[in-house]
């Protein structure tokens, strides 16, 4: 190797080191440092749980960038990655695989909040909290869909009706079951006569109606009663 070929690899090597020394990583915060932290200005707070979660309760200020949708590379690619980004989901796992990939498409500063919202709110900070509930009446069928989609659980859909005697048996049956279960299962009650263009688009001719869905794909379905012990372990199959 000649004198100027050895310089010129020193001087790579030297770059290469000096570039990678450079690079962000993911600095976990406290609530309390993390409240510091997005109350200054020019900056991003993003909530990466499901619509449903961030609906219910969240972080005044924060935009909502669920993970697990199939666009969340796309709208995080939209942000202006100079800006400090602070990310935060429920307890801080999924924020965390987040921020690393933030930190692997060229955001400039990442904070996770540790603990996410459960330690924020934990510490009594403020959360900003909705007032009405989740549209129920009058859905179509892009409106199903995307609540189907949205969750990162099991969705269990009842479609009944209120003149339906078998709904009013397997109803309590089924909200039991989903209120056990709610780690990972979101219950999604659908009454027909409220929502004419889902019960047509998909032709349900006859209810009581169970649907559980996956990754917004249908793995099961019950046409009419089912008791307790049989729902639970056709269902338990799927949980995990």
């Amino acid at each position: 190797m000649t004198l100027k070929t050895l310089i010129l690899f020193i001087s790579f090597a030297t770059s290469l080191f000096s570039c990678n020394s450079q690079n962000t990583s993911v600095k976990t915060l406290k609530p309390s440092d993390f409240e510091k932290g997005i109350s200054q200005d020019n900056i991003l707070l993003v909530d990466v749980r499901t619509p449903k979660e961030y609906a219910e309760k969240r972080i005044l200020n924060s935009n909502n960038v669920n993970i697990n949708d199939a666009h969340f590379e796309k709208q995080m690619n939209q942000l202006d990655k100079s800006k400090p980004l602070y990310l935060y989901c429920l307890v801080g796992a999924r924020s965390g695989k987040a921020a690393e990939w933030a930190v692997k498409n060229g955001f400039k500063e990442v904070y996770n909040l540790e603990g996410g919202i459960t330690a924020w709110m934990g510490e009594k900070k403020p959360v900003e909290v909705s007032t009405t509930e989740a549209k129920t009446e009058g859905l179509n069928f892009d409106d199903y869909l995307n609540h189907i989609k949205a969750s990162d659980k099991l969705v269990l859909v009842d479609f009944n009706a209120v003149w339906c005697g078998p709904c009013k048996i397997l109803k309590p049956i089924v909200q039991k079951y989903a209120k056990k279960n709610s780690a990972q299962v979101d219950l999604f009650e659908i009454d027909v006569d409220k929502n004419p263009e889902v019960a047509n688009t998909m032709n349900i001719r006859s209810i009581p109606l169970l649907l559980l869905y996956r990754d917004g794909k249908e793995v099961w379905r019950n046409k009419g009663l089912i008791d307790e012990n049989e729902l639970a372990g056709k269902l338990n199959q799927f949980l995990m």
